[in-house]
């Protein structure tokens, strides 16, 4: 196979959906000696802030000298965004190597990996092959029956948690962090970034049961927000023993620096002299993120933000207000038609000042009339644009170069906005 046959194949393995369970992955990794025992892991849940935490995690460790393997999820461009070593993407070459070998395993244990059981398989081959130091490894969907939980962090991060997936992972707070707390092993540290009292006592149940050491935001360590601008922030860390002034950040919401902050002290419980405080301040302040409060443009700001739940809405919005008070703002957004559209509708008309409705080319996708309904109530004008690029279009014919424009809603419109930039960039 070719690279394009290669990619193709992956997609069609999509047709089976997404399975929670094990047995597929389990068996795959076994035949392949269990790579993902091999190299010390990081290993990020919850339910908002994996990707960033990951991001920034990732970050110090290489600027600490180390080789890192980053397996995220999904992607925003180029499926090889999932795999990748010290920021370089998984190459083609290796990627058609993979899928090669694991197909043929697969057909040799007479089993049907879906998408996420195969690329998790392919992205632990990948970093054994290179003889990674570090793995930071993001889960899918949950922790318990989620593809990634069969490697064994050496530091377990729960970021946020709030409802999402909720016909997988349950309505209920508890429930979901039953399902998300199941990535603590024994042994291993646990950095915590939750306060709610019933997702604490979960957590803490899971650790006891583990013998794992908990280390709570807000609690055993604290982050002192300095400074914030459109182009990033500055805070301080405060844990044990551990005072870090002026750290700072290109990641814009006051909640980025509550990630960077379970990086820190992530990483800072591995006990590896390589970890300074230098490197620390090194690997925050070059980590990136894209699609999060990302400025792709200026006059107007045009911002794109992977906001699709609501949580992350009531983030993306605090932000906004924190940031940008006084602008006028335009929002494009296209939202999946499985999440709490009702919820999300009441929080914008705050925030938003004309809204653009649209519809990325995902078949989970609502339509736009859906979310113009949810929107009923609100009083400022709501265009309904289907096509994303005459959305993005739309939005700038609306917009004087002194207002803001928000792409928003879910990472597939994020992706077909950034698409049509990246094309207008490579026609000028």
């Amino acid at each position: 196979m070719n690279y394009q046959e290669s990619i193709d194949y992956l997609y069609s393995l999509a047709r089976l959906g997404i399975k929670l369970g094990l047995e597929n992955t389990s068996q795959l990794l076994d035949y392949f000696d269990n790579p993902q025992l091999k190299t010390p892991t990081i290993h990020i849940a919850g339910t908002n802030g994996k990707g960033s935490v990951a991001s920034f995690s990732e970050s110090i460790l290489r600027a600490s000298g180390h080789q890192v393997g980053l397996y995220t999820s999904p992607h925003l461009l180029d499926f090889r965004e999932r795999i990748q070593i010290n920021r370089r993407p998984i190459e083609p070459e290796e990627l058609i190597h993979w899928v090669s070998v694991i197909k043929q395993a697969s057909m040799k244990l007479k089993i049907s990996p879906t998408f996420f059981e195969f690329t998790t398989v392919m992205a632990f081959l990948h970093f054994e092959g290179h003889k990674t130091d570090w793995n930071v490894v993001e889960v899918g969907m949950g922790g318990r029956l989620d593809s990634t939980n069969l490697c064994h962090g050496r530091v377990c991060i729960i970021t946020s948690i709030s409802r999402d997936h909720e016909s997988s992972l349950g309505t209920q707070l508890e429930q979901i962090a039953r399902e998300k707390a199941a990535i603590i092993k024994h042994p291993c540290t646990v950095v915590c970034g939750s306060e709610e009292p019933e997702v604490m006592r979960v957590i803490e149940d899971q650790c006891r049961t583990h013998e794992a050491s908990l280390i709570q935001s807000g609690k055993d360590f604290k982050v002192y927000i300095q400074s914030q601008s459109p182009d990033g922030q500055v805070f301080d860390f405060n844990g044990p023993e551990i005072w870090y002034k002026g750290l700072e950040i290109s990641l814009t919401g006051r909640h980025q620096s509550g990630n960077a902050g379970l990086a820190v002290s992530a990483c800072t419980t591995l006990g590896d002299p390589s970890i300074t405080e230098q490197s620390i301040r090194e690997g925050l302040k070059s980590a990136r993120w894209p699609g999060r409060m990302e400025i792709c443009g200026r006059n107007p700001y045009l911002i794109m933000d992977c906001a699709h739940n609501l949580d992350s809405f009531m983030k993306l919005t605090t932000a906004l207000s924190d940031l940008f008070p006084n602008k006028r703002k335009v929002w494009v957004l296209g939202i999946m038609k499985d999440k709490p559209l009702t919820e999300i509708a009441t929080i914008i008309p705050n925030h938003a000042d004309y809204i653009i409705v649209t519809q990325p080319k995902n078949e989970r996708s609502a339509a736009p009339e859906q979310i113009r309904d949810a929107l009923a109530g609100f009083n400022q004008p709501v265009d309904i644009v289907a096509d994303i690029p005459l959305a993005l279009d739309r939005a700038y014919q609306v917009a004087s170069p002194e207002d803001l424009i928000l792409v928003t809603g879910s990472l597939f419109t994020v992706a077909e906005a950034k698409q049509v930039i990246e094309n207008q960039t490579q026609n000028l």
